[in-house]
């Protein structure tokens, strides 16, 4: 929790209208003013703390070295300038805010915006937002900041089966309850413009990350549903339930229609526990695409993946000129089955980390990952990689 101290201000002044009149537990201002919404989420941000001006500018920077080893083979060792994220936030008035983040990936070569939403509070436990919305699909990726999490590499499963940084044009509501004393119940739920067709015209099978739609428009003028709920029994305890379903081709041009509607549907659910020298963090997630009687077999229509986490903290004492600074070992098992039909098209990997941080928003990562990878026809091949990295929040 020491990470979220410098923001506890800035947090009351920001969620005052949420937390002020809650119905449930209203004597227990720990629960309200201490915990953001979303640990590492859009408005759980270091930048985020000059209450004195209506707008606040900040950012974070993200740099690795990689050396990669597939089945004997070297493939890669190079620097990869990752990301350069640029975020503000903008208090309009007491019930008004607006959010947004632009994403550079490997220098211009990507350029996105991941997050611009205005939100509205319309009472303690109901906020409308609409606009470009990080999807509330597993925790993951509403916290995948790169200075937030302890290896370099995202989890598999949260970049394959659910398709990190999954944003998406749209509106809808979140808010939280506090069912007791000590427990929290938050829930977000948004109509989105959903998936696109290029989960099986991709050219390399169903491929869900191929298909996130266009922010501009949907293209089947069908909207999708997203949402997640997360309940804390205690403050350091959260478990969460989330799913997206909805039509993902073009069923419809002009009138005509030209095919039967499809369905992608993607659940997830998460957990993390945290100590002061430990956390434990997972999440699991499964989809079900519907494919056409001609590319069945051909196409996976069934996939699911889960990565689990350990990270220690320790050498809090360690320099005495470097106060804030501590270390963290990491360990990571994760799988995914890229088709749970067959006993191949699945990847295995394990990752071990130590990472350096001089304060808690800045962090030097070093990690080894091993990882079996088995095609269609179930051979399997091996690869591994050490990767080397710096990220920090500004």
């Amino acid at each position: 929790m020491k990470r979220f101290t410098p923001i506890l201000h800035h947090s009351i002044i920001i969620f005052l209208v949420i937390f002020s009149n809650i119905v449930f537990a209203q004597n227990d201002d720990s629960i309200k003013t201490s915990n953001p919404f979303v640990k590492g989420g859009a408005y759980d941000k270091p930048f985020v703390t000059n209450v004195f001006s209506k707008t606040a500018i900040g950012g974070y920077v993200e740099t690795v070295f990689k050396i990669e080893r597939a089945d004997g083979i070297t493939e890669e060792i190079t620097f990869e300038a990752r990301r350069f994220n640029l975020f503000a936030h903008s208090i309009i008035s007491q019930r008004t805010r607006f959010f947004t983040e632009i994403e550079f990936e490997h220098g211009t070569e990507e350029i996105n915006i991941e997050f611009a939403a205005l939100d509205f509070d319309i009472t303690s436990f109901a906020t409308f937002r609409g606009g470009i919305i990080l999807s509330p699909l597993g925790k993951f990726n509403l916290t995948h900041d790169a200075p937030l999490n302890e290896l370099t590499d995202r989890p598999i499963v949260s970049t394959e089966i659910i398709p990190t940084a999954l944003s998406e044009a749209g509106m809808g509501f979140y808010g939280s309850l506090f069912p007791s004393a000590n427990s929290r119940l938050t829930y977000e739920l948004y109509a989105v413009n959903g998936f696109n067709d290029g989960i099986i015209t991709n050219g390399s099978g169903t491929q869900i990350r191929e298909g996130r739609g266009d922010v501009g428009e949907d293209n089947n003028q069908l909207p999708s549903f997203v949402g997640r709920m997360g309940y804390s029994p205690l403050e350091n305890v959260e478990l969460g339930l989330s799913a997206h379903s909805g039509i993902y081709n073009t069923f419809n041009v002009d009138g005509l229609e030209i095919d039967d509607k499809r369905n992608l549907t993607i659940a997830a659910f998460d957990w993390e526990y945290n100590t002061e020298e430990f956390d434990f963090i997972g999440e699991y997630a499964r989809s079900t695409i519907e494919i056409q009687k001609s590319l069945q077999g051909l196409f996976a229509e069934r996939q699911q993946g889960m990565y689990a986490q350990c990270n220690y903290r320790f050498g809090k004492k360690y320099f005495s000129f470097l106060p804030l600074s501590y270390f963290t070992a990491v360990a990571r098992y994760e799988f995914v089955d890229f088709d749970t039909e067959l006993k191949g098209d699945a990847l295995q990997n394990i990752t071990f980390g130590i990472n350096f941080r001089p304060t808690s928003d800045t962090v030097f990562k070093l990690d080894y990952h091993y990882q079996w990878n088995w095609n269609r026809v179930d051979v399997v091949g091996n690869a591994a990689g050490i990767n080397f990295g710096v990220a920090s929040y500004f």
